[in-house]
């Protein structure tokens, strides 16, 4: 993940008059090293007979480049276009509605704030964007950064009137098929914890396919979750971008408004303030997909439908507007919810001008000193505007700024061999690297790469501002008794010294707790119960102490914690049952963990059914479905499944309107004994509520259902 240092900014000043005011230029470019600065003098021409004053804005990037000026990827697919993009009545909006409970909450909480403002008294929120490009690895999905730049520029310009601003400031690119095909119903917590920014001061935008799931775009208010959590973010089907054919970006600007605050114009349907804002007018969810301004479909309230509103549903060519009471809404949910946009800058620190206003004389002239800065901030290319507006005469210039800076990341290491302590075999010991970036740009690390397994790292890769530096842990885990050793290859972006070495070595010392099996088999019928002898010795010099720990139902453990004194022994029972167990393979995995080490002792059990004549059955005879147990359950229920033949297989969970739950598998499977497990989660990742739930099995045109009892 880096910073976008690739786009080059280049526009013609707009609203410029010829006959009042002149700019000398539209564009300026300047190009510094690193800890240079410069003035560049833009000259104003006043041909009025009276003195004009101009308010000068300076502003970060406010607006994307025109197509064409982009770098692409060397692999973009463009997708399949559908005729009608955005929301339709078979894509809706995934995003959840509030709880009326929690609209009334920010209601109040809007009209607290409403009192404590004064127009003149708010300012512009900068909202900085992380882009999270998530495609297959054939590449469908890899939306170009020209797609995303025509995205923000339409955001920017449907905020224009709301005082809001998206500064497009990071692109990264994951290759996943899962979450690309599955965000909305298993993915979407998953992908966005591995994947998200600092959401206290950026906008994550995520795009996948999700059209699939018949949605075109969801997210979350910003009372629905802590204002730092990663499920914060709109996610975007990757085909409602804007592209050059001329389709529009609604879609994000809806989600935008969701992420901001604002709830659907029908929620509630025909209620007083059903949406929580008083100049949206109520409207009923029957009336949606009509642009006709005639349209009212709440009659005994006042108003016809909002049908132009950002917020609604209907074409896009139909939409165009959020009110002023949708203004005020967003602004006090910022200022309530998400503060840390608050904290985004709005005028660039690389940009300056030593005054707010200018007079231009009149029939004269005036140089303006524009300073450009590459000492308060690193390598890379910049850009913004400086806009000069004016009240009499009404004139409004932009000139488009950009700033390319060169800096040079550079790699620092306080130490180029690492020695770990002595180690049991089966324990872990660390040893602490610091990184420096004692460069002017930023420092990606890549990925670090090891020669011996027996060492290794949780991070696979890493980014240090100038002046940064961060702390890693390595890991040695021996397997066995001995001298070890190996290095590591530090790749990185230095251009001096892209791959830095560092020797690693350890020793494995023979572990002092000796187990009895470090594995464990068996075969059973059901309804039985049996027992087997873990024998725990400490033939160390120093008490251990233990704690045995697992999730294997039908097993249970004496003693699961406790301590082992010097040259003495511990027994531990492990008690199967299985009671209620239908037939096949069960398996799962005891965790001992001590003072001197990990152990992980894997169990596995295989329950049989007796023919006639004591023979094992191994394959069904028939397709079936057990009953799920426990029923009632809290959290986990199984249910077995007889699978007779090879095939394709689907277990969902709907609840008793028909609505999906979650799809617990869809895949092949071979003939035998299939145990799945609900957690009771949705597919986002959520809790489900109490209550009754149909399990549906399909199995080669075969089809079960039935019911599951959730209760907490």
């Amino acid at each position: 993940m880096k910073k976008i240092f690739t786009l080059l900014l280049f526009a013609s000043a707009s609203i410029i008059l010829a006959d009042d005011i002149e700019v000398s230029q539209d564009t300026l470019l300047q190009n510094l090293n690193y800890g240079e600065s410069a003035d560049r003098i833009i000259t104003f021409t006043n041909n009025t007979s009276s003195d004009v004053e101009l308010t000068i804005t300076l502003v970060d990037q406010t607006w994307i480049p025109p197509l064409g000026r982009l770098s692409g990827q060397d692999d973009v697919r463009l997708p399949d276009v559908p005729s009608e993009l955005g929301f339709s009545e078979d894509l809706i909006c995934g995003t959840p509605d509030p709880n009326p409970e929690d609209l009334l909450v920010t209601i109040d909480q809007v009209e607290r704030w409403l009192e404590r403002q004064s127009r003149n008294s708010r300012s512009i929120v900068n909202v900085k964007i992380a882009w999270h490009v998530i495609h297959q690895d054939n590449s469908v999905g890899n939306i170009s950064d020209q797609q995303i730049a025509q995205q923000v520029t339409w955001l920017n310009n449907t905020f224009a009137d709301h005082d809001f601003i998206f500064t497009l400031d990071i692109i990264d690119r994951t290759v996943n098929n899962d979450w690309f095909n599955d965000m909305y119903d298993t993915y979407d917590a998953i992908a966005k914890q591995a994947l998200n920014i600092d959401s206290y001061h950026y906008l994550n935008v995520y795009t996948s396919n999700i059209f699939i799931d018949g949605v075109a775009g969801y997210a979350y208010l910003p009372n629905q979750w802590p204002e730092g959590s990663y499920m914060h973010g709109i996610v975007l089907d990757y085909r409602t971008l804007p592209y050059a054919g001329g389709y529009d970006g609604d879609v994000a600007t809806h989600e935008v408004g969701h992420y901001l605050g604002l709830n659907h114009t029908f929620y509630n349907n025909c209620t007083t303030g059903n949406d929580g804002v008083d100049d949206t007018p109520a409207h009923h969810e029957d009336y949606l997909w009509q642009c006709n301004n005639n349209l009212d479909s709440c009659p005994t309230l006042p108003g016809n439908d909002p049908v132009h509103n950002y917020m609604t549903y209907t074409s896009n060519s139909c939409q165009w507007e959020f009110t002023p009471g949708q203004k005020d809404r967003m602004h006090a949910m910022v200022a309530t919810y998400r503060p840390g946009l608050l904290e985004n800058p709005v005028a660039p620190v690389w940009m300056t001008t030593a005054n707010e206003t200018i007079t231009v004389p009149a029939n004269g002239n005036l140089d303006v000193t524009i300073n450009f800065d590459a000492t308060a901030t690193y390598g890379g290319t910049y850009y913004g505007d400086a806009i000069f507006t004016a009240e009499t005469p009404d004139t409004s210039i932009t000139v488009s700024a950009t700033l390319n800076i060169t800096g040079f990341p550079e790699i620092g290491l306080d130490a180029t061999a690492i020695a770990f302590n002595d180690t049991y075999v089966n324990d872990t010991s660390f040893v602490s690297l610091e990184i420096f970036n004692v460069g002017s740009d930023d420092l990606e690390i890549s990925s670090f790469d090891f020669d011996n397994e027996y060492f290794f790292i949780d991070e696979s890769e890493l980014s240090i501002e100038p002046n940064g530096s961060a702390e890693i842990s390595f890991y040695f885990v021996p397997d066995s008794v001995g001298q070890f050793s190996g290095s590591l290859i530090i790749n990185s972006n230095d251009i001096t010294d892209p791959a830095v070495t560092v020797s690693l070595s350890g020793t494995g010392e023979a572990s002092p707790l000796l187990l009895s099996f470090s594995d464990l088999s068996d075969t059973l019928e059901s309804n039985t119960v049996t027992t087997h002898l873990l024998t725990l010795t400490n033939a160390g010099n120093v008490t251990i102490d233990y704690t045995i720990s697992h999730e294997i139902e039908w097993l249970t453990i004496n003693n699961e914690n406790g301590s082992i004194a010097v040259n003495t022994t511990e027994l531990i029972l492990f008690n199967i049952s299985t009671l209620f167990m239908n037939y096949g393979e069960y398996t799962g995995t005891v965790t001992i963990s001590t003072n001197v080490g990990q152990f992980n002792i894997d169990v596995s059990i295989l329950v049989v059914a007796l023919a006639i004549g004591d023979e094992i059955t191994g394959i069904p005879q028939s397709f079936k479905v057990h009953e799920n147990f426990p029923n009632p359950f809290n959290p986990f229920t199984k249910v077995q499944i007889d699978v007779p033949e090879q095939g394709h297989m689907q277990v969902v969970v709907n609840d008793i309107s028909g609505r999906l739950i979650t799809t617990l598998l869809n895949s092949d499977v071979e003939s035998g004994y299939h145990s799945i497990k609900w957690n009771g989660k949705n597919r986002l990742g959520a809790m489900a509520a109490s209550g009754v739930y149909i399990l549906n099995v399909y199995l080669n045109g075969q089809q079960h259902s039935q019911k599951m009892l959730l209760v907490k």
